[in-house]
């Protein structure tokens, strides 16, 4: 799939008639895929490792419990125990999302993207070693504080070199290699489960999933590129038409100053209220299945927990492919942004399907949550603390999923529904805003240009 075709014919639009273009489209188009080649696929595949590490302790929730050792049975866990284990890494992740994200802002991407990832891995790989339910609470609320910031860094990361229009296949790409988790962590536990022996194969399964991380974080200090007015791989002409291309609102490299105003403004931005509530209602109504889904369907009734694992990944292929369709008709502008997140009401009309569709909402919207910030700052702020709700999946979720609740979870599913109706209704009052903000009559139909005019693209 070339991200970046697509991007070549609302360039146009976005200069002038009288501005020149610095490259012609066909250099333009070679120009971006070597940004694509040396950005993408190295932020998809620490997305995907990253995941794995989230998701880890729902596989190890359920690995070799017929053994008599499981997790939970070593360490003497109750159900209630449990939950707040899957809830407490969430807290200390949601709050220290926007501060991590504008310490980026002040240092390189490369050196905050690369600290987290050495950071989450060695205490990933200490999870092994815990012997007691405080012990495995502390290691879970460090992770939180270690990982924060991840995701939106890197869709802040991405903003410094795309317009917000092309964002979609590439937030689309990126944010489906963490649904293949699912698959490859589900994988992973199966295999994992047949080491157990001198150390019991949850313990095994964090130090196997840990080293990846760290080994990766120390490569990313090298190879992921900072900025476009730093990239070696690009000529002087080539950098200055990539910083021509962006708004002038987007976040920059000389924009480490913190700008009072502009975060103020963004709290002033009724968008700003409506996609939160956007975030919030997908996050624990569509999103909270996912860490609690190998219990949920050992729950349904699959007898063994190898098999339980194995079940976990179709609905991670699936979302990886709906995920790239998706991002695919955005990018060549054939569907809405808003239409296709509004299709979260029919979400649990079956676990796969939920699972897949309730991994693309959020892939989707990013572009135009993205766009409605105005400013380094304001971009910053407005990721991370859009992010840090999506959290509630995290901290909501096992506890409305709980085993309480089981085996058939009417209650949850009932819950759910609602908060996804409300989220339709959020998405719905989004789109208005957005074009009562900008005078557009479509959302993503334009682009904002460097005199912050809306320039039709046919």
């Amino acid at each position: 799939m070339d991200l970046a075709e697509g991007s070549i014919d609302s360039e146009k639009a976005f200069h002038g008639p009288d501005t020149p273009l610095s490259l012609s489209d066909e250099e333009l188009r070679k120009v971006q895929r070597r940004i694509d080649i040396r950005i993408i696929p190295w932020l998809c595949i620490t997305y995907l490792v990253m995941r794995i590490d989230i998701n880890n302790i729902s596989n190890a929730a359920i690995i070799n419990i017929e053994q008599g050792h499981g997790i939970k049975k070593q360490l003497h866990l109750s159900t209630h125990d449990w939950n707040w284990v899957v809830s407490c890494f969430f807290y200390p992740y949601a709050a220290f999302e926007p501060v991590s994200t504008l310490l980026m802002k002040r240092t390189t991407p490369s050196f905050w993207i690369g600290r987290i990832m050495i950071t989450w891995g060695i205490i990933v790989m200490c999870i092994a070693s815990v012997q007691t339910y405080g012990g495995l609470i502390t290691c879970r609320v460090l992770l939180g504080a270690a990982k924060a910031g991840y995701y939106p860094c890197v869709i802040y990361y991405l903003a410094f070199w795309f317009r917000p229009e092309e964002l979609a296949l590439r937030v689309a790409a990126f944010y489906s290699f963490g649904q293949v988790s699912g698959f490859v962590g589900g994988f992973l536990a199966f295999a994992i489960s047949y080491a157990d022996g001198v150390l019991a194969g949850w313990r095994w399964l964090f130090i196997i999933e840990g080293i990846p991380a760290i080994l990766m974080g120390v490569m990313t200090l090298f190879i992921l590129p900072d900025f476009p007015q730093t990239a070696t791989f690009l000529t002087e002409r080539e950098r200055v038409t990539v910083i021509d291309r962006l708004s002038r609102d987007a976040p920059s490299k000389e924009g480490k100053a913190w700008d009072k105003g502009e975060v103020l403004g963004l709290f002033a931005d009724p968008t700003f209220w409506t996609f939160s509530a956007v975030w919030f209602c997908h996050a624990v109504g569509g999103f909270g299945l996912s860490y609690v889904l190998p219990t949920v369907i050992y729950e349904l009734g699959f007898t063994t927990t190898a098999l339980s694992d194995v079940l976990s990944m179709p609905p991670s292929l699936s979302t990886f492919v709906l995920l790239n369709t998706l991002g695919w008709l955005i990018q060549k502008r054939f569907w809405n942004p808003f239409r296709i997140a509004i299709g979260s009401v029919v979400r649990y009309l079956a676990l796969l399907v939920a699972t897949a569709t309730a991994g693309s909402v959020y892939a989707v919207l990013w572009p135009n949550r993205v766009e409605a910030a105005r400013g380094t700052s304001a971009a910053g702020m407005a990721i991370g603390i859009t992010n840090a709700i999506a959290q509630f999946s995290g901290i909501l979720g096992p506890q409305v999923f709980s085993g309480i609740y089981g085996p058939s979870y009417r209650v949850s599913f009932s819950v759910c529904v609602g908060l996804l109706a409300g989220a339709v209704v959020s998405i719905g009052a989004s789109a208005v805003l957005l074009r009562r903000w900008w005078g557009d009559g479509r959302t993503g139909s334009g682009s904002i240009s460097s005199k912050g005019n809306i320039d039709e693209v046919k």
